[in-house]
């Protein structure tokens, strides 16, 4: 017999890799996401003195996460938006925002909007989302 009449029968193990240079303990690293909505509403009005346009009127929400441990991981994303993607560890939101800290500030919430936040590490790669926190902005001041 020939030798390809005589392989050994395939085995799903010996066709598994390990990926390099991606840090498998980026996969799950954010944790105690905390989220505190400000209750104030900036931007309600010029005073009349500006003569100018109204700034944007929103919310802000401010956020705090445990820092990674890993001193290769160099930033934050921060996810949001006003619709969850309803999947553990996805980052699939309409917005985000890159801080270098563990903590953030997303201004410019529409009001009396429910918001879903998630948050990622970044190392040169992008970790899994955290456990998401949602919370509805305040309504509008008059």
């Amino acid at each position: 017999m020939s030798g390809l009449t005589e392989q050994q029968p395939f085995s799903p193990q010996t066709r598994i890799r390990k990926t390099p240079g991606i840090p498998l303990r980026l996969t799950f690293i954010i944790t105690g996401l905390l989220l505190s909505i400000m209750p104030l509403l900036t931007g309600c009005g010029d005073g009349g003195e500006s003569g100018g346009s109204t700034p944007p009127v929103g919310a802000t929400a401010s956020l705090d996460w445990n820092a990674v441990q890993d001193p290769s991981v160099t930033a934050y994303f921060v996810h949001y938006g006003r619709q969850s993607p309803n999947r553990i560890g996805s980052c699939e939101y309409e917005r985000s925002v890159y801080v270098t800290s563990s903590s953030a500030t997303v201004e410019n919430l529409d009001p009396n909007t429910t918001y879903y936040f998630a948050v990622s590490a970044y190392n040169g790669l992008e970790s899994a989302c955290s456990n998401e926190v949602s919370t509805v902005t305040p309504p509008a001041s008059a």
